[in-house]
């Protein structure tokens, strides 16, 4: 990457399965690919809460959910928090074009966690 504001292609739409949670690096940066019914979102792969992992999570196409302490977010509303969580995902800026989605990644995005458990 030369510049900020160049996005990076981080894979064919095609490649992605059906309700994927798919771990990619960008640049060195491990993230998220979530594969919506109605959107796709580039993550940071812990949870904002306590760092658990998001790569086991349960997602059914809209809502994902982190196994841990069971906090949820709606993916179609762009990693709004529900139920019980108190934070909303951080989300990389994405783009999809002829086919493949792409991502801008100027730095990675990491929450602030009380413990390290990740």
């Amino acid at each position: 990457m030369n510049a900020c504001n160049d996005w990076l292609k981080v894979c064919s739409l095609a490649s992605l399965g059906k309700n994927a949670l798919e771990p990619k690096e960008i640049n060195g940066i491990p993230v998220l690919v979530i594969n919506g019914d109605e959107r796709r979102l580039v993550i940071p792969r812990s949870c904002p809460h306590m760092s658990a992992s998001l790569v086991d999570g349960v997602f059914d196409g809209h809502v994902l959910t982190c196994t841990k302490h069971l906090w949820q977010w709606s993916i179609d509303g762009g990693g709004t928090e529900m139920g019980i969580g108190e934070a909303p995902l951080l989300c990389y800026e994405t783009r999809e074009e002829n086919g493949d989605l792409y991502c801008r990644v100027t730095e990675e995005l990491r929450y602030e966690h009380e413990d390290e458990d990740f």
